[in-house]
């Protein structure tokens, strides 16, 4: 099975759904999508709470998988649990401390690009290790976009496996279904390495 890393998951689930306020593209506090990763054709579930600073990846269609990640920018811990091995966490190294203070926010860094506009609004983000392109598409009847694709290139401490370096959401919506998603039993989670997302 695919175990995506860090970077993956940040890049790939910088949420699903954007907001234009102020000129800046911004996500709602809550959502959940599914994303198809075009590679290995997997599904990733993602929910994110920036209330609580939490992004929940669970490998399929929905919240009920085995196996998950649980990214939590509050205490700089990702928690990775699968049956064969249990449940591990790490806290972010300084380099993904990096990553995460310039674009694990709510919006869009300020010098994202906007490459083409259209049905589908692309932009485009470069930073030390990566390069990153977003595609968006207007929500129906509201003033959101969700991240229809997203397409990183990565190299050094930011390497993402290129079958998990695609990926296109096919189902959305904002807000939660289930707040208590990301109410995961934690308390048997063993400390790893630092380097092991």
């Amino acid at each position: 099975m695919l175990v995506p890393t860090t970077a993956t998951i940040l890049m790939l689930c910088v949420s699903s759904l954007l907001h234009t306020t102020h000129g800046q593209v911004c996500q709602p506090p809550q959502s959940e999508s599914v994303y198809f990763l075009t590679s290995t054709l997997e599904d990733l579930y993602v929910a994110t709470d920036y209330s609580q600073g939490k992004t929940l990846v669970v490998f399929g269609d929905g919240p009920q998988g085995d196996t998950w990640f649980l990214v939590d920018t509050v205490s700089r811990n990702t928690y990775y649990s699968n049956p064969e091995d249990g449940c591990v966490y790490a806290q972010f190294s300084p380099e993904q401390n990096e990553l995460v203070s310039q674009i694990w926010s709510q919006c869009l860094p300020s010098d994202a690009e906007l490459e083409r506009s259209g049905d589908v609004d692309f932009y485009h983000m470069e930073r030390p290790g990566f390069d990153w392109l977003v595609g968006m598409k207007p929500v129906p009847d509201t003033d959101y976009f969700y991240k229809h694709f997203s397409r990183i290139n990565s190299y050094g401490v930011y390497k993402v496996p290129d079958e998990s370096s695609f990926g296109l959401v096919y189902q959305y919506s904002v807000g939660l279904s289930d707040p208590s998603v990301f109410d995961r039993d934690l308390s048997a989670c063993v400390e790893g390495p630092h380097n092991m997302f």
